[in-house]
């Protein structure tokens, strides 16, 4: 029996859906080469939440039954996802995920960058396999936008001088362009027409924007234990988030945080001095009430779209993602 993926409960709807995704990956990443079995099987008992395949499912299954083209898709999806957080890992020199050694941490980094490749090429030979161009370009403009968020964010690094609008354009392209397409594909896959479709890629650009954002003020405000990674650990990267550009403007004690910032070296004391900073300025408020606008214009982006069961579980997923707590 396969390890199971940390589950939403609210996807339990789809569980046995999710559980053919879980047996294609393990089919797909089946291989007598005994460093990559291991491997790929090490990030596999990894779980994670699946969100990403659930969204494909549950958008598919908004116009009939799951096809084995969705199921594909769906696994191929969370398969490019693996494999950019193993490369995320090497980047960060990471060394844990979700409460397990990452792959450069038990492994090497030169492992974990072939395995991320070899994760991308499995993904896209499974894309191509569906005999449908159109998932392939879909999610070869996925990979291009996340590669190129990735790399505006490492310009970024340390920099005070960033606007909300630079922040906003590099989570789009970090998080919320993956989850828009994985709904609009969904849609195509299932039977959609354009106009339904790109309802559905509206859906989950707010979704993943939203998404983004709580997850950024979760970084100051969650416990280690929760995120699984130091308190405040996009800011001792260089990550400049929401919370901070609003406080940079706003604090009395703008000053402050700006020369932390650029210190380039910020441990626990610092963490602690800029989150009372946010606190005081409004800074969280200010950043829940952005990620509540996404949420509330996906939520809305939902109404032309056929009235089944399973839009039910696409509105709540909107109230899952201001509310969850890792």
């Amino acid at each position: 029996m396969q390890p199971q993926a940390r589950e939403i409960s609210l996807l339990e709807g789809i569980k046995p859906e999710l559980g053919r995704v879980e047996e294609e990956m393990y089919r797909l990443l089946k291989t007598d080469d005994r460093l990559l079995a291991e491997s790929s099987t090490h990030l596999l008992k990894g779980g994670g939440k699946r969100l990403r395949p659930a969204l494909v499912i549950l958008s598919a299954g908004l116009f009939g039954p799951i096809s084995d083209a969705v199921i594909s898709v769906a696994a191929a999806a969370e398969i490019i996802h693996m494999a950019t957080l193993v490369h995320d890992d090497v980047v960060d020199d990471a060394g844990t995920r979700r409460g397990i050694p990452t792959i450069n941490a038990r492994w090497s980094a030169d492992l974990s960058i072939l395995l991320g490749d070899y994760l991308f090429a499995t993904a896209f030979s499974t894309l191509a396999a569906t005999g449908d161009n159109r998932v392939v370009r879909i999610m070869a403009d996925v990979v291009f936008q996340m590669c190129s968020g990735e790399i505006r964010q490492m310009e970024e690094e340390f920099d005070a001088r960033q606007s909300e609008e630079d922040y906003l354009r590099r989570i789009e392209q970090k998080t919320a362009y993956f989850i828009a397409e994985c709904c609009h594909l969904g849609g195509l896959l299932g039977g959609a027409s354009d106009a339904e479709a790109q309802a559905l890629r509206r859906y989950g650009n707010g979704l993943g924007m939203g998404f983004q954002i709580v997850d950024d003020i979760l970084d100051f405000q969650a416990n280690v234990a929760t995120l699984g990674k130091p308190v405040g650990s996009d800011l001792r990267s260089g990550v400049i988030t929401l919370p901070v550009i609003h406080a940079l403007v706003r604090s009395d004690d703008a000053d402050l945080i700006r020369s932390i910032i650029t210190k380039r070296s910020i441990g626990d004391e610092e963490v602690e001095q800029v989150t009372r900073a946010l606190e005081a300025a409004g800074s969280f408020d200010y950043a829940y009430r952005l990620a509540l606008k996404y949420v509330r214009d996906a939520r809305e982006s939902l109404a032309s779209l056929p009235q089944v069961p399973t839009l039910k579980t696409l509105e709540t997923l909107t109230e899952f993602v201001l509310k969850r707590d890792f």
